[in-house]
């Protein structure tokens, strides 16, 4: 019953865990999901004892077998069929485990009741919320029917102990990886917010001080108009190669607070180095990113395919995105000449892209490479 999800649909009402993509989430959730496996040791105490012929016994030990690989399937494979809902893959995964649970009871019939928390899981982590909650109420209820069917009455006993227990602490479970989720959120549109009115400060502070320059410069051309025509036109040169210079500067600003996606990005990369003929290698499938971490990675990957087609002399240029560690790790190497300075802090762009990375705690590193240049952020 795993407790560790990734969550996806940001700004919807509640959140739908997403299913495991790197091979550190399959471990986590085969450890966590694994270890209340711990308590089919039930199960096996009850086919130890049991009187059934052997035919029946086999049978009930080979679905006992079967039932962890179904059991972590669900969760490692939440989705069976992509263009179906998830509801009906987890239905399919209910009545399989439903249906090794009865082989499994024809030999200790109390079998049946023990997979009820497995049921439970299967549904409250792989669903949104309220669906969650929904489905474990009602396979509580089932669960109360069979036992009382049955005249389980040795087990009802227990019945609280091993159904309803469970199904309490995974609803609050759940409800915190809601509340967990919902913060992040929040945490993410707030740095977000931050380096909006960090753009929109820099375009306040651009205009301001062009602006006072250009006419303070204006002022001095019209005196010198009547004394030194040769002083104002200079003046006036000065002005306009000003004002060139301050509109290229609000626009690669205004340019970054549009916030392009990651897909977007990538596209318009494509269609950049293509134009240029350069042969373009990027990521078949985008893994699971933050915002804050799509942000970022499309503007790095502006900027630097950008001075690949105006700098490197490159015929090939190979954009990466994966997993490292809990983090992820942008990758963008060319095969040009080189860049000869490696600290970003000393080109204008990169130092831009360089402090935006920093304060969003990640790392940045340039370094050459034979040849070419690679450009490496992790976040």
């Amino acid at each position: 019953m795993s407790l560790i999800w990734k969550i996806s649909n940001v700004g919807q009402a509640t959140y739908l865990p997403e299913a495991p993509t790197t091979r550190q989430e399959r471990r986590a959730i085969l450890f966590v999901s694994g270890v209340w496996l711990a308590f089919l040791a039930w199960t096996v105490i009850g086919l130890l004892d049991s009187t059934a012929s052997i035919p029946i016994q086999v049978a009930a030990w080979a679905a006992l077998a079967a039932f962890p690989l179904v059991y972590l399937r669900g969760f490692l494979h939440p989705d069976i069929l992509p263009h179906r809902s998830r509801h009906f893959s987890t239905l399919i995964y209910t009545a399989a485990l439903i249906v090794l649970g009865l082989i499994t009871a024809q030999a200790t019939p109390t079998a049946i009741i023990n997979i009820v928390p497995y049921l439970m899981a299967q549904w409250i982590f792989n669903h949104r919320l309220f669906t969650g909650i929904t489905a474990v109420v009602v396979l509580f209820f089932a669960a109360v029917g069979v036992v009382a069917v049955a005249n389980f009455d040795d087990y009802a006993n227990w019945f609280l102990a091993s159904v309803g227990s469970p199904a309490i602490i995974m609803i609050f479970i759940r409800i915190s990886i809601e509340m967990s989720a919902t913060q992040q959120e929040r945490a993410e549109q707030l740095r977000l917010a931050q380096q909006r009115e960090e753009l929109a400060s820099t375009v306040h502070d651009v205009l301001g001080h062009s602006l006072t320059t250009i006419t303070v410069k204006v002022q001095l051309a019209q005196r010198l108009l009547a004394t030194d025509v040769e002083a104002a036109k200079t003046e006036l040169a000065d002005i306009e190669s000003l004002a060139r210079r301050s509109l290229s500067e609000v626009r690669a600003t205004v340019t970054d607070l549009q916030h392009p996606g990651l897909a977007e990005q990538l596209d318009q990369a494509a269609n950049a180095l293509t134009a240029a003929e350069l042969s373009f290698h990027r990521p078949e499938a985008l893994p699971r990113l933050t915002l804050v971490q799509q942000q970022i990675f499309a503007w790095v990957i502006r900027e630097a395919v950008t001075n690949v087609i105006r700098h490197a002399n490159a015929t090939t240029c190979t954009i990466s995105i994966r997993a490292d560690g809990e983090q992820m790790r942008l990758r963008i190497d060319d095969d040009g000449t080189g860049i000869s300075d490696t600290d970003p802090k000393n080109h204008h762009g990169l130092a831009g892209l360089y402090r935006r990375v920093i304060s969003a705690g990640g790392s940045f590193e340039i370094s050459r490479l034979e040849p070419g240049t690679r450009l490496e952020v992790i976040l």
